[in-house]
């Protein structure tokens, strides 16, 4: 296989998106910006940069502990693989654990995944396809439906995996075996961030087995095979075994197969779906859909009203439509870099499905690859139409020009929707609309209210009850359980659920277990807490009303405080 030869333009033009990536994903702080230089390059700079939701807060408070010598899972309790917190321990080492840290640390795994996705559109279809493919996954990934414009854990996995697909599409002819180790010791790093990118393997394996890579390779057929499937499988257990052995080193070997596996599993199998949850079937396409009920068409027709949370799509609806033909259309192709692209788009998808609960930031994951088929496809279409003249062919100049139409109707329509829904909304707005209300902007000014209230509190700590963990980073301070976030199954238990489940029992022990060890100088219960909690609070502390809720209605919800520390 030749490496075709790249023209100077493409290489300026890959610069120039990435240029424009870097100011299209600053939008969110352009607050902090204007304040650092005095203006601030938007339309729209108000209030303050958009704020830390719960998962960016938590994967920043691990950060902060590992950085500050505690051991994750042993100490800090999460049921994903290791790589996505240590990366974030990385930036909070460089940055520190605070809101412009977070918000900045997803641009060079964003500008990398754009510069992998531009060189497979080169080597599928030619500079204009990759241009335009970087192009499209440069906005896809900034969706605010999608929470694509914080720095959530998708981004870390699409780097790896998407540079997984560059290493295949590099191997797929008689190319040297490295590619192929390298491939699977990507998919073994992007599996480390979350499990289902394991799925991936199976793709690139059933890949290798169906195409021939030259026989200019040493061996029979089918030893050249069995060799090129050795390779991926050792990348990626070469991945598995450091990862692990770091663990066991820091004696946190047990804790993290209790969490990721034990624990994780539990999450994907007994979660208890919302009264107003729609089946799994509408899920995985609406995902955890408008409150009001609005769909787009066909989905308002095909699936009907439901009335729980923001549907995803209402973003980039018109690129996942156009999408479906152009994954099918490369799909039957018999370039088997075209059938593999296809595949790992749509086994992308499916690892949406897979953890079974359906939220908005897990839709990043086929970004990358319908970006590519897109731009694959629109290029096959305009080379279609111009061959449609000499000779004459109807049909075909029919079919392409429909098919042209439609990509620019489809590509024109979501640059509106993402100017209208992200650049033209103030970035403390952001938050408020697209992840889950206006409760980050209170909690970043409740965290940074009580920081002040405890300053001269030696050793305070906070305990929170429920996904609010802001309140930990804006406060600065410390829980005094490993279990600091309160998980879905966690949330199950108060309401009664899962209360004999050996899973998730002795979660709820050690969280006792530690509070009366250490009893925090505040506690925060955002949801009704289970019984032994609550007996615990009353017997020690008194509610303030400083959460802004009304302590004689609550219910146990609001802000505690510890007697002997007022």
């Amino acid at each position: 296989m030749t490496t075709p030869r790249i023209p100077k333009w493409a290489g300026i033009a890959l610069l120039l998106i990435l240029g424009f990536d870097l100011w299209w994903r600053c939008h969110t702080i352009g607050p902090t910006i204007r304040g650092a230089l005095g203006f601030a390059p938007y339309p729209v700079v108000t209030g303050e940069a958009e704020p830390l939701d719960c998962d960016e807060a938590a994967y920043a408070y691990i950060g902060r502990g590992l950085v500050h010598g505690k051991v994750l899972y042993r100490d800090l309790s999460e049921n994903k693989p290791p790589m996505g917190y240590w990366l974030y321990a990385l930036a909070v080492a460089i940055g520190g654990a605070n809101e412009t840290t977070i918000r900045l640390m997803a641009l060079p795994y964003v500008l990398a995944t754009i510069a992998l996705v531009w060189w497979i559109g080169l080597r599928l279809r030619g500079p204009v396809a990759g241009c335009l493919a970087a192009l499209g996954y440069a906005v896809l990934s900034t969706d605010p439906y999608l929470y694509g414009n914080g720095s959530n854990m998708e981004h870390f996995l699409n780097l790896f995996t998407v540079g997984s697909l560059a290493a295949m599409v590099r191997a797929a002819g008689p190319a040297d075996r490295r590619w192929i180790i390298l491939a699977g010791a990507l998919v073994g790093a992007a599996s480390l961030v979350k499990q289902v990118a394991a799925l991936d393997g199976p793709i690139y394996a059933l890949t290798l087995l169906l195409i021939d890579r030259g026989e200019a390779l040493e061996g029979g057929r089918w030893a050249r095979k069995l060799k090129d499937l050795l390779a991926l499988a050792g990348g990626f257990a070469i991945v598995w075994a450091v990862a692990i052995l770091v663990l066991w080193l820091q004696g946190a070997g047990s804790a993290a197969y209790d969490d990721i596996v034990t624990y994780g599993s539990a999450l994907a199998t007994l979660k208890v779906p919302d009264p107003n949850a729609p089946s799994k079937l509408v899920r995985w396409i609406t995902g955890n859909a408008d409150p009001q009920g609005r769909l787009p068409w066909p989905f308002d027709w095909m699936f009907g009203k439901t009335d729980y949370l923001v549907w995803w799509g209402t973003g980039s609806w018109p690129t996942w439509l156009a999408s479906i033909p152009a994954v099918g259309w490369l799909l039957i192709r018999r370039d088997a870099r075209r059938r593999l692209l296809a595949a790992w788009t749509i086994c992308a998808w499916v690892q949406v499905a897979a953890p079974g609960l359906f939220w908005a930031h897990y839709y990043l994951l086929p970004t990358p690859g319908l970006s590519l088929c897109l731009a694959v496809a629109f290029i096959d279409a305009g080379q279609a139409f111009r061959t449609a003249w000499r000779p004459f062919r109807f049909g075909r100049l029919i079919v392409s020009t429909t098919a042209i139409l439609a990509f620019l109707a489809a590509g024109a329509w979501t640059a509106r929707l993402q100017v209208r829904d992200y650049l033209m909304v103030a970035p403390e707005d952001l938050t408020s609309r697209f992840k889950g209300g206006y409760q980050w902007v209170v909690l970043r000014d409740m965290g940074r209210d009580l920081a002040r209230r405890t300053s001269e509190i030696p050793d305070a700590k906070l305990y929170v009850w429920g996904w609010q963990s802001p309140l930990l980073i804006y406060s600065g301070l410390d829980s005094p359980t490993r279990h600091f976030f309160a998980d879905p199954l966690l949330e199950d238990y108060s309401r009664g659920l899962h209360r004999d489940d050996p899973r998730v029992r002795p979660r709820v022990e050690r969280i006792m277990k530690d509070l009366e060890a250490d009893p925090p100088t505040l506690a925060f219960v955002a949801y009704p807490p289970f019984p032994e909690l609550r007996k615990f609070l009353e017997a020690r502390y008194v509610r303030s009303p400083l959460g802004g809720i009304d302590v004689s209605q609550a219910g146990g919800l609001g802000l505690w405080v510890l007697r002997r520390s007022m």
